[in-house]
């Protein structure tokens, strides 16, 4: 599966219980907070809580340019397991 292909089913399968927000990371060194987003088959729309400095609130990226994933709520490990993780048991 290519990146992009993946970073699209992680989007499109987020888990009910993990907030939508976080830092999305991009390939060309951005780093772009997010409190909600929206998928289509070739993008990902980011809202963010406030204006950048340029007063843009949504951030339309093509799926390529998502290098990665920052989640800033604290959350369990368990609750990335629908998104393809597998949390190993601690000894």
């Amino acid at each position: 599966m290519q990146t992009s292909e993946a970073w699209k089913e992680y989007f499109r399968h987020w888990p009910k219980e993990v907030p939508q927000r976080g830092v999305v990371v991009t390939s060309f060194g951005e780093q772009v907070p997010f409190e909600g987003f929206a998928t289509s088959d070739s993008f990902v729309v980011l809202e963010r809580k406030t204006p950048d400095t340029a007063g843009a609130r949504k951030v339309v990226l093509p799926y390529e340019q998502v290098a990665g994933l920052k989640l800033t709520d604290v959350i369990r490990m368990k609750a990335l397991e629908p998104l393809g993780f597998a949390v190993l048991a601690k000894d």
